[in-house]
């Protein structure tokens, strides 16, 4: 059975609210995100301690005593960041103000944020009104047919075979690290699609790289004792029938 991802246009209505509802939610908190960042560094005093003597000491560790120029770079922060601790106060107090640049950068970057839960959303769907890739390959390797078949969707997938679905793993944390890594991989095929790559390039780049990690989990030792693990597999693919990228199984019987 091959499972889909969502086209764009397949999304809920609602997904239009995604962010509108981010921005007022987050427009929200300035005030308390103003008051926690405030606790934490109230003045220019607190500045140098928590912010100058952190990073300079963090910094010193990333380079190394043993760089060339060890000393002076360490000179330089320990001279000029302590004289920002006046601009710092400032400019955190007048970017957290009503109307300010935090409320102004959040406003800036809802679209990019709704663009990029829209693309999840066309992996796991949004289960009060459409199921994606995930849930559905969830529910397979759970062996939960009932449950599998009430979501299908002859548009976005391909039952290719109807026979009684077995769970497929022997442990759940098999089943988590195979799902997880199978929706990373299925989101950097939407992003690949939108971008507008190839399904050659999308094949050579991100499927042939992602198939034998997915591929190296699947053996005696992980799969359940009623499949036979080297005719089961798990697959990202594109499925000829729906012309959709998406994730293939195959549970094979000894």
């Amino acid at each position: 059975m091959h499972f889909g991802v969502l086209n764009l246009g397949e999304l809920p209505s609602e997904i239009s609210e995604i962010g509108d509802d981010w921005e007022t939610t987050l427009k929200a908190k300035r005030a308390k995100i103003f008051t926690n960042l405030s606790r934490v560094v109230p003045d220019e005093s607190a500045y140098n301690s928590v912010i100058v003597e952190r990073s300079n000491e963090g910094y010193g560790q990333f380079i190394s005593e043993s760089h060339p120029s060890y000393d002076k770079i360490m000179l330089k922060r320990k001279i000029k960041m302590p004289a920002r601790a006046s601009d710092y106060i400032t400019n955190r107090n007048n970017a957290f103000a009503e109307g300010g640049d935090f409320e102004a950068g959040v406003t800036e970057s809802k679209s990019a944020f709704a663009d990029n839960v829209k693309v999840i959303l066309r992996i796991v769907g949004d289960k009060d009104k459409v199921y994606g890739a995930i849930p559905k390959l969830s529910y397979a390797l759970d062996g939960k047919k009932a449950l599998l078949e009430s979501i299908l969707n002859d548009t976005y997938d391909h039952l290719i075979t109807s026979t009684e679905l077995k769970t497929f793993f022997t442990k759940k944390q098999y089943k988590t690290s195979v799902v997880s890594l199978i929706n990373e991989c299925l989101t950097y095929v939407v992003y690949a699609v939108d971008a507008g790559f190839d399904d050659s390039w999308i094949q050579s780049n991100i499927a042939d790289k992602y198939n034998p990690l997915i591929s190296a989990m699947i053996n005696a030792n992980t799969v359940n004792s009623e499949l036979d693990p080297a005719g089961s597999s798990i697959a990202i693919e594109k499925d000829a029938t729906t012309g959709r990228w998406g994730v293939k199984l195959v549970e094979a019987t000894p």
